[in-house]
């Protein structure tokens, strides 16, 4: 998106009005469209100031008030004098310094505005340019945002530092470059309850706001005040400041910009006429880490919870029924792997242990569930009986294992529910012996069916639900979870091949239980085979969350490691780890593209991923060069294919966010965000993070060229353990739901073309837009995500367009408010809804909902 310049004349098209509303039945009423206050008459003047400040001087340490009211601004801190925008002279604040005045030139309590023009000389930082001092903060910051990079009007709703979370933004539509003069003007219209930012006469920003206070210390230009203390100094120059005592029009913001009124009304253009860069084949990929138990407990359909007693010294999750007691036995392990077993002593037949599963075991009419254990009992005499039972004693299936004997034997058994079993989680399963005596368990195992029916294999709605999104990729294993608090916490893919039960499992340290790494290597590539997708992998690099690196020889067997990994996944089955892979039941290779050093690397203060990197990518390189790498943190000593980049912000910071990536310096190297979430709704985004989201995403999307790949995180939450607030499907024992920013970024990614469009915004506050076309379909997909609570009524121009197709199918995601989402109990509150709109020609007209999602596609020839 760029700074909106005057529209072209229309072209030979017809007018037709169509609304993004179509006839859905959206919740929540339509707000009023957007409508530009009356211009002025040619001859009518501008309100008078109340300070005004030409800068034209071009000497001295003093800048007059030509306003009359004798408010003269002095120079200090090396302020100087430099060339103007128009006049004589501007203040120039590249060396540093700010000017002041005593006490505040307006009420801020009431309606007022702030003008000035403004030319940065760097584009970092916080910068405010006009400002009136509280005693904590300033009233009003006319500023630049480090937060989003785009200038902004700001205040906050009191006068403390603790009031920044609650501050209204009326933010631009986009990010500034150095050496060119902007005109911004923000207003604070008490009256209407609204902040409005333009810039070069165009409304770009426009939040609700009604904590009106009044500043009464200095005014400044060219810094502001927060926690008591100077600070944000502007880097550039600024010229002609004015403030007016009232909340000025659109008219009069074209008239201090110098423009006419008419380039400043709403407008959105398409340009089909130069197509920009095509969209990367893989930008939309999934990431995948076991936290909020969401591979124990959760995508990892095993429903006994601590099937192998690893977990603990104590029988973690599981209990004694009857009067059995139950201890956990180091003394008699069933392999090398599994070296804990449950000692389980039946005083009387009918004593048993009970499994709680992952908080309850789900029961549904007329299924089969697979049932697995290893047992053997002190005197090679009785059975056990496996069933499923639910709290008040229900047995709802059951199965015999046995006989039991002296030594370790494996028992499987089918337990099917009859037809009129409930469905309920209110379940555990229960294992109970037909004599008394002493046994031992190990590796107790109850599967659900799979997806696509694999032996060990992933919940059947939860792999739809990533399906559908139409992954191109799958980021696995973390994260976190792939370095651990400490080393050997790490994940550790050579323990978490071959059969389970001989996989140890290791400590989650990082998110608090244990894995039994029952989903391990083979089971995300078979995950990435059955969704379709490509497997994006991470090596473990030598560095773990409490801060523990390896560096030198010591780092070598980590190298190691990461070369027989990418053997075991691309190997013939021929080779060494490529035998062990077909061990594992999956002879053909998978494909691989891309191998990432590392996760979060910048966090490891010793400074020692420059070496680690190195260490890796001269070996990968050397045994794989046809892989892609990625790097966690910038290398100088090597390079690198993409860089992953991680971004965990406020809704707002994302939806002003959306054009991170539009000026970035296109011989940089490309990215990949491999983590990214707007922070707000628990344990799923509610529909203002989905709204961050939705904007983010429109501008990874319009800057594919650059952002190579992205996936959202984390990917999973259970309900009941939802350690890391927001993420973007929940689910417990029995259901699932997807949230609103799961439904944002589905609409998005995959109704979209393969080319993006050049589109110009203008005069459109709160609104993120991204366009792209399919060629051979000669489909348009105009997506547009409206932030607001006002619906957003424009002229969409097709520019290059002779004719379309008479309707157009229009998908909508909106709410009633920002806080509406998705819950278990209500699964679809927020979800998109498609229809078709009539009317549409090359030029046309579209309302867009408040608080929505809208995609638009439209035929085209």
């Amino acid at each position: 998106m760029t700074h909106p310049t005057p529209a072209p004349a229309p072209g030979p098209s017809r007018r037709a009005v169509v609304s993004a509303l179509g006839a859905l039945p959206l919740a929540g009423a339509v707000g009023p469209a957007l409508t530009a206050a009356p211009a002025r008459a040619a001859e009518a003047a501008l309100p008078l100031p109340v300070a005004h400040w030409a800068f034209d001087e071009g000497a001295g340490t003093t800048a007059a008030d030509s306003s009359g009211r004798g408010r003269a601004l002095t120079l200090a801190e090396g302020a100087r004098w430099g060339a103007a925008k128009s006049g004589a002279a501007a203040l120039d604040l590249s060396a540093g310094g700010s000017a002041s005045a005593a006490g505040a030139v307006v009420d801020t309590s009431g309606s007022f505005s702030v003008a000035a023009w403004v030319r940065l000389t760097a584009v970092a930082g916080y910068q405010t340019f006009v400002s009136v001092d509280g005693l904590a903060v300033s009233g009003f910051y006319l500023q630049l945002r480090d937060d989003t990079g785009v200038f902004a009007f700001t205040r906050l709703p009191l006068d403390a530092t603790s009031a920044n979370g609650g501050a209204a933004v009326a933010g631009a539509a986009c990010a500034p470059v150095t050496g060119a003069w902007y005109h911004l003007l923000g207003v604070d219209d008490a009256a209407a309850g609204v902040l409005r930012l333009y810039v070069n006469g165009v409304l770009e920003g426009e939040v609700p706001y009604s904590g009106g206070w009044r500043a009464t210390g200095a005014t400044a230009v060219g810094r502001g005040l927060f926690g008591g203390a100077h600070v944000d100094q502007t880097h550039g120059l600024i010229d002609d400041v004015q403030v007016f005592d009232t909340a000025l029009t659109a008219a009069d913001a074209a008239a201090l910009a110098g423009v006419p009124a008419g380039s400043t009304e709403p407008l959105l253009t398409v340009d089909t006429t130069r197509p920009g860069p095509r969209l990367s084949a893989e930008l939309g990929g999934i990431f995948f880490e076991d936290i909020n138990h969401s591979g124990e407990g959760g995508l990892y359909a095993e429903l006994v919870n601590n099937r192998s007693f690893m977990a603990a010294a104590t029988p973690l999750h599981w209990s004694a029924t009857g009067g059995a007691v139950l201890a956990v036995d180091p003394g008699q392990p069933l392999n090398h792997a599994l070296t804990q077993s449950l000692r389980v002593t039946a005083k009387a037949a009918g004593d048993g242990v009970a499994n709680e599963g992952f908080w309850g075991i789900p029961v549904r009419p007329s299924t089969a569930y697979r049932a697995g254990l290893y047992a053997k009992s002190a005197d090679s005499t009785g059975t056990l009986t496996v069933a499923l039972t639910g709290s008040d004693g229900t047995v709802h299936a059951s199965g015999t294992a046995g006989p039991l004997t002296g030594s370790w034997r494996k028992y499987t058994l089918t337990l099917r529910t009859a037809p009129g079993a409930p469905t309920t989680a209110d379940a555990r399963l229960t294992l109970t012996a037909s004599t008394p005596g002493t046994l031992w368990l190990s590796q107790v195992s109850l599967f659900p069916p799979t997806y696509k029916g694999r032996a060990n294999g992933l919940r059947v709605d939860l792999m739809e639900k990533l399906a559908a999104l139409q992954p191109k990729f799958l980021r696995f294993p973390g994260g976190n979870y792939l370095e651990g608090n400490v080393v050997a916490d790490r994940f550790d893919w050579k323990k978490t091949i071959g059969p389970v039960e001989q996989r140890p499992g290791h400590r989650n340290s990082a998110w608090g239980y244990w894995s039994t790494d029952g989903l391990g290597l083979p089971e995300y590539l078979q995950m990435t085979e059955d969704l379709g997708c490509l497997p994006l992998l991470c090596v473990y690099a030598g560095y773990s969350l409490q801060g523990a690196h390896v560096t030198g020889d010591a780092l070598k067997p980590f190298v190691q490691d990461a070369l027989d990994q990418i053997e075991y996944i691309t190997g013939p089955a021929t080779s060494p780890w490529g035998a062990r892979r077909a061990a594992d039941g999956h002879p053909k290779p998978f494909p691989l593209k891309y191998v990432e050093i590392g996760n979060e690397d910048g966090f490891d203060r010793s400074g020692s991923y420059e070496e680690r990197y190195a260490a890796f990518h001269d070996a990968i390189k050397a045994r794989f060069p046809a892989l892609r790498l990625i790097a966690t943190t910038p290398v100088s000593s090597r390079p690198y294919d993409l860089i992953d980049e991680h971004y965990y912000q406020s809704p707002a910071a994302f939806q002003a966010g959306s054009h991170k990536y539009d000026q970035r310096d296109r011989d940089s190297p490309k990215v990949f965000v491999g983590e990214w979430a707007a922070q707000e709704g628990r344990p799923t985004p509610d529909l203002n993070a989905a709204l961050g989201d939705a904007s983010w995403l429109a501008g990874l999307i319009r800057n594919s060229d650059q952002v190579l790949m992205e996936s959202y995180a984390p990917l999973f939450s259970h309900v009941r353990d939802n350690t890391w607030a927001t993420n973007l499907i929940a689910y417990d024992a029995l259901t699932s739901y997807n949230s609103p920013s799961y439904y944002a970024q589905q609409l998005l990614l995959t109704h979209r073309g393969d080319v993006v469009l050049p589109t110009a915004v203008r005069a459109l506050p709160g609104l993120n837009v991204v366009t792209t076309h399919d060629p051979r379909t000669r489909r348009v997909h105009l997506a547009v995500v409206n932030t607001t609570g006002t619906a957003r009524r424009t002229t969409v121009t097709l520019r290059g367009v002779a004719r379309t197709a008479p309707s157009a199918v229009v998908t909508v995601l909106a709410g009633p408010g920002t806080q509406a989402t998705n819950t278990l109990t209500d699964p679809l509150a927020v979800a998109p809804r498609t229809g078709t709109v009539n009317g549409v020609a090359p030029t046309f007209t579209a309302t867009f909902a408040p608080y929505s999602v809208t995609v638009l596609e439209v035929r085209t020839g």
